[in-house]
């Protein structure tokens, strides 16, 4: 599974947050996030500038707790609904990995501890990963996007 490169630039999501404990990240854990976005989707989607969904690891101030954010891609200045969060995805360059919603777990464990060690580039914490899904994820791959910098950096 090799990475495709890109840049991307700053884009805010709109959804429901979920604290993530290291550890805990199993298929149930996160169909549970995603239903409580479905819950709110037709809400959200009224205000969004694309048609895929993301779910974006923020770090937090904990260092084995994530910020788990689904959400849909909205406008910079789009209102906030209550009970959701807006944030911001900071640009940066990205390596893209393309897989099966079902396979999502075994990917980062190939990007983490296969792909990055011998890789040209390392892993930039500071930048959030996250996964781009289609409208259709039977049909299309999800991506997912590693924040990447060069070694000398």
């Amino acid at each position: 599974m090799d990475p495709r490169i890109t840049q991307r630039r700053p884009f805010a999501v709109l959804g429901v947050v979920t604290q993530v404990r290291q550890g805990s990240e199993t298929p149930e854990a996160f169909a549970d996030i995603w239903r409580k976005f479905e819950s709110r989707r037709q809400e959200i989607e009224s205000l969004a500038i694309g048609e895929h969904y993301f779910g974006v690891n923020f770090p937090t101030d904990k260092e084995d707790v994530t910020d788990y954010l689904a959400g849909i891609m909205v406008a910079a200045d789009a209102p906030i609904l209550e009970g959701l969060e807006k944030r911001t995805v900071s640009g940066s360059q990205f390596a893209v990995f393309e897989c099966q919603v079902e396979t999502i777990g075994e990917s980062y464990q190939h990007i983490f501890t296969d792909w990055l060690p011998g890789a040209t580039v390392q892993f930039n914490p500071t930048v959030p990963v996250f996964e781009e899904y289609p409208e259709s994820t039977s049909q299309q791959p999800v991506r997912v996007h590693v924040p990447i910098r060069r070694q000398d950096e």
